[in-house]
Parts: C-alpha cells; sequence; structure tokens
C-alpha cells in the first residue's frame, strides 16, 4: 500500500493522476454539453410547434368547410343550405362561388352575363371551430337531380367541392367531396347514393 502511494506520488504518478483526472473532466463536460444541446433541441422544437400553432390559429392552418343542403323537404325540394367547418383551427375571410352545373349546361351563348346565371358568390366570413352558418332555403326544383361545383377561397388558400344530390324513392341523398392542391380531403357519400357498376359515384 505504501509502495503504491509512493509510486502515486511520484512525478509519473502525478501525471497519471492528471490524466485521469482530465480524461473524468472531459466526460463529465461532454456529458453536461450533450443533455444541454439536447435540452436547447427540445426547446427549439417546442418554441417551432408554437409558431406552427400562432400561424394556423391566424391563417386557419388545415381546416376547411363545406356546402350542406339539409333538412330537403321531399315533396316542395326546399332545403336548408349551411357551411359546414371542418378542422381544428377558425377560418377566416371565407367566399363562396357556387356553380350550378344545370344551368350551366342550358346556356347557349358564352357571354359573361349567361355564365354569371349559372352562378352564385356568398360572403360566408368567418367560421369558428366545430359551427356553421345557416341560409336561406334553396329550392332544388322539379328535377330528380342536381349537381353543383362549389368553389371556396379563405385566408389559408382555396378548395373545391362537389355536391351532387339525387331523389332516390322519394328521398334525397347526398355525396360530396372536397379537394384541395389536387388531392382528396374529405369525402362524404349517403349509403343510397347511386354508384356505377364498379362501386364508384359518378362525379
Amino acid at each position: 500500500m505504501r509502495a503504491m502511494l509512493q509510486l502515486l506520488l511520484s512525478p509519473p504518478g502525478l501525471i497519471l493522476i492528471g490524466v485521469i483526472l482530465a480524461a473524468i473532466g472531459a466526460f463529465l463536460a461532454s456529458q453536461q454539453q450533450g443533455n444541454f444541446e439536447r435540452e436547447l433541441r427540445a426547446k427549439s422544437e417546442e418554441i417551432a410547434g408554437l409558431n406552427r400553432e400562432i400561424t394556423n390559429l391566424v391563417t386557419g392552418g388545415d381546416s376547411f368547410c363545406y356546402l350542406a343542403i339539409g333538412s330537403i323537404d321531399s315533396k316542395t325540394n326546399r332545403g336548408i343550405p349551411i357551411v359546414l367547418h371542418q378542422g381544428e383551427h377558425p377560418l377566416f375571410d371565407i367566399n363562396v362561388r357556387i356553380v350550378d352545373l344545370q344551368k350551366l349546361r342550358e346556356i347557349k351563348d358564352n357571354t359573361w352575363t349567361s355564365f354569371s346565371q349559372a352562378q352564385t358568390n356568398l360572403p360566408v366570413g368567418n367560421l369558428a371551430k366545430g359551427t356553421g352558418l345557416t341560409m336561406d332555403p334553396f329550392d332544388l326544383g322539379s328535377s330528380t337531380g342536381r349537381d353543383f361545383n362549389i368553389f371556396f377561397i379563405a385566408r389559408n388558400g382555396q378548395f373545391t367541392q362537389k355536391l351532387r344530390l339525387r331523389k332516390i324513392n322519394d328521398k334525397w341523398v347526398r355525396a360530396t367531396k372536397i379537394e384541395r392542391d389536387g388531392k382528396v380531403i374529405f369525402e362524404k357519400i349517403d349509403i343510397d347514393f347511386p354508384k356505377s357498376n364498379e362501386g364508384n359515384v359518378q362525379w
């Protein structure tokens, strides 16, 4: 034991002790630096997440809305249009352009006045999460099928809806599809809505 102590207190021993202490210090510093960098990375990701959430709250994020026509009376063919919000964030500055495809097909000349008769513009405004905006009753007419293409513009961009309605056995059924940037983001089809032999809706 005494010989070991003398060896450690000798110049080579002191050098060895210094090397060991330096290695331990470097290891502890490395561990502390690694912990600091992990904490810093976690904080940066948290701040980035908060910034994204703030941006989404201001712009609307990935939220969208669509037009539904509910409570359709099978005798009068009148229903209540409602714009329904979908998503986690509110929507702002919503404007809607509804194109009546039946009226569009009936147009004989290519004038703007004729085209405008097949379109309806609606300033919806803002929609909070999970809410809807009802409008005046809408008459579907005497036809047993109505087709609408609906174009939405909001603060978070543009999205398009295809709304198809069919009267089957004295009951109106619906199919709707929402697309954004060429991708389908929402689809809702009543079980009784007519489909092709392949089981697809003819949009």
